[in-house]
């Protein structure tokens, strides 16, 4: 996979997106770790602060947002990495602060046709927030790729999921 950039033309240009892809090592040996040098993505959107209308008839505005991670790969098949939201973001719900720390592993196996998901994410700016943890599964064949994820809130005892197609060209 070669480094990918992209914008994403949504609510009126406000995100951009820069992420690296992590190329799997081309060695004859993959038994030891591959630690790229540049292993780091940023995102930053809602950078031209965009206002929509309310269905009460009030504007809101959204704020800058800023993301930054890393990913790593100790060996061809595994990816470990984290992410943060540098900034602490405003939420919809009056007085309630939003920054996440994401936390995960990938194992792929038979030559990247199933991928295995593990991980967590955790609110920063509210402490009684536990760790929910997360799991995912992908499935490539030739360049389709299907994925699905999802993870439990133990303390507000609910679930969330989401899945995705892909086409790579």
């Amino acid at each position: 996979m070669e480094p990918t950039a992209s914008w994403e033309d949504k609510r009126s240009n406000s995100r951009i997106v820069w992420a690296r892809r992590r190329s799997r090592p081309r060695t004859a040996s993959t038994s030891g770790p591959s630690i790229d040098p540049r292993p780091g993505c940023v995102l930053a959107k809602d950078l031209n602060q965009p206002e929509f209308d309310a269905p009460d008839g009030t504007k809101i505005k959204l704020g800058p947002q800023v993301r930054g991670g890393m990913a790593l790969n100790p060996y061809s098949s595994l990816t470990l990495s984290a992410d943060v939201d540098v900034t602490s973001n405003k939420t919809l719900v009056p007085g309630v602060k939003s920054q996440v720390l994401s936390l995960g592993a990938e194992q792929t196996i038979l030559t990247e046709f199933l991928s295995f998901r593990l991980g967590a994410f955790k609110n920063m700016q509210d402490a009684g927030t536990p760790f929910t943890p997360t799991a995912g599964l992908g499935v490539r064949v030739f360049k389709v790729r299907l994925d699905v994820g999802g993870g439990y809130d133990f303390r507000e005892k609910g679930a969330l999921v989401s899945g995705s197609l892909s086409l790579t060209f």
